[in-house]
């Protein structure tokens, strides 16, 4: 019996965000499993600013998958830019005495109303996240593709989070039953606490409608699954499923064994930094294990790959502890590029600190490239590592503890090291898990909608019938 799948998906070729490569690895396997999968994603064309981009991923795309792609209606962002820009031209006609006071306020925290009256109107529209510009536009055409012919299931992957409300819109009227997988934390994830009240509290209640009208909620990890468990209950919780992230491992295989050069020993970080990953505790170890002996600075280098929007304070970091010889900003490359750097690294650097529910996408990379890896994480990431075998995992807020991480990290790389089982990283056996699930919840679901509608269900081998009561 032919089935069919509508997957919602903002991150989707030719996005190479991190989390474009989950949803890839799902279309996929339904495609080899012969599923009739349609793509609902963004369009390029309306992309954010900075957006990575790697065109080479769209030819991974199966040709019988049918890619829809929705584009962002941004037009208050650019209102916004237009009134900052006001806002700077009012300062500079006003002479060098409304700049100075400007620049005044700036420097000692105070900002204009309207600038802080922007920020809160910014805050408003960033609700549930940057891509809620996008979240009427996809419903649309959402429905144009799927009023014809409904899914038999829908599928949505998030962050973005503004992906779960669209899945959710179209699960109900196209009345299909609903996947929706949680890569990360969201209503009470840590590195929101810096938020808008407001918007702190939109989204714990938009969390909890999403996982009340979802028919399955995925999770990546564990943690996150126990986390969601504990605050909604177990009569929820009883659909709450945990499949672990990964990653291709025939990408790995297409760029060669690990060829790592002897001198200098280099610490690859490959990818963007947000949500409170900061290097510099790291960086203030690495300092300090120079002071100490322990590392040679002109054989060692800490080399991040990828756009970094902390930069600035990560090179003022540097130019404190005098690091500014040590530490490599490179561009971002193409993926296959990127992988061949973690191949060819003394080790790989992760940073994940005060995430102890969330497990990044990164590491299971990390792990199939076959080099130590330093985990500055708590929580379930760390555990990963060290029950892998995978390197090293220290919390950011033990100085000590980096120093030493360090010492044996080096000593990992300069002696035959042996990576973690590559099955601990095989995306593709996760993505057939995942296919499972969209198999498994297609009876249940239909069969609770039945309920509700006051209809009989009637289960044959081929097919299941629905008769209405009479």
């Amino acid at each position: 019996m032919s089935r069919s799948a509508l997957v919602v998906a903002y991150h989707f070729p030719p996005d190479a965000a991190i989390g474009t490569m989950r949803t890839l690895r799902v279309v996929r396997h339904l495609a080899r499993e012969d599923w009739d999968v349609t793509v609902l994603t963004g369009h390029p064309r309306t992309y954010r600013p900075g957006t990575a981009i790697d065109r080479d991923l769209l030819r991974r795309v199966p040709e019988n998958v049918r890619v829809v792609r929705a584009p962002a209606i941004r037009g208050f962002e650019a209102l916004k830019r237009f009134a900052k820009h006001a806002l700077r031209s009012d300062a500079s006609s006003g002479g060098v005495a409304a700049s100075a006071a400007v620049a005044h306020r700036e420097r000692s925290g105070q900002r204009s109303h309207v600038a802080r009256a922007l920020d809160v109107v910014d805050a408003a529209f960033a609700i549930p996240d940057q891509e809620s510009a996008w979240m009427l536009p996809a419903i649309v055409r959402g429905l144009v593709v799927g009023t014809g012919a409904p899914p038999d299931v829908l599928y949505s992957s998030a962050p973005p989070w503004t992906t779960q409300l669209v899945a959710s819109a179209l699960a109900s009227i196209l009345r299909c039953p609903w996947v929706a997988d949680f890569r990360d934390p969201w209503g009470r994830a840590p590195w929101r606490s810096d938020r808008m009240p407001f918007t702190m509290r939109a989204a714990r209640r938009l969390e909890r409608f999403v996982v009340g009208r979802a028919d399955r909620v995925l999770f990546v990890s564990a943690a996150n699954r126990d986390e969601f468990a504990n605050h909604y209950g177990a009569p929820v919780a009883s659909k709450f499923r945990v499949v672990p992230n990964g990653c291709d491992l025939s990408e790995f295989e297409s760029v060669g064994p690990a060829t790592p050069g002897g001198e200098p020993f280099v610490l690859v970080h490959a990818g963007s930094l947000y949500a409170g990953r900061t290097p510099v505790p790291l960086l203030e170890a690495i300092a300090a294990a120079i002071a100490q002996g322990i590392i040679d600075r002109e054989r060692f280098r800490v080399r991040f790959l990828g756009a970094i929007l902390t930069q600035p304070e990560i090179t003022a970091a540097c130019d404190r502890l005098g690091l500014l010889d040590i530490v490599e900003f490179l561009p971002r490359v193409p993926r296959l590029d990127a992988i061949r750097a973690m191949r060819n690294a003394s080790a790989l650097l992760l940073l994940q600190p005060g995430h102890g529910v969330a497990v990044p996408a990164k590491l299971y990379e990390y792990m199939a490239a076959g080099r130590p890896v330093l985990a500055i994480a708590e929580g379930e990431t760390a555990d990963i590592v060290r029950k892998s075998g995978a390197g090293v995992a220290v919390s950011a807020v033990d100085h000590a503890g980096m120093v030493a991480a360090l010492a044996k990290l080096m000593e990992m790389a300069r002696t035959p090291f042996t990576p973690a089982p590559l099955e601990a990283c095989d995306g593709s056996r996760r993505a057939g898990e995942i296919a499972a699930l969209l198999s498994e919840v297609l009876p249940i679901a239909r069969r609770e909608n039945a309920l509700r509608d006051g209809v009989t269900l009637h289960d044959t081998p081929s097919t299941a019938t629905l008769e209405r009561h009479r």
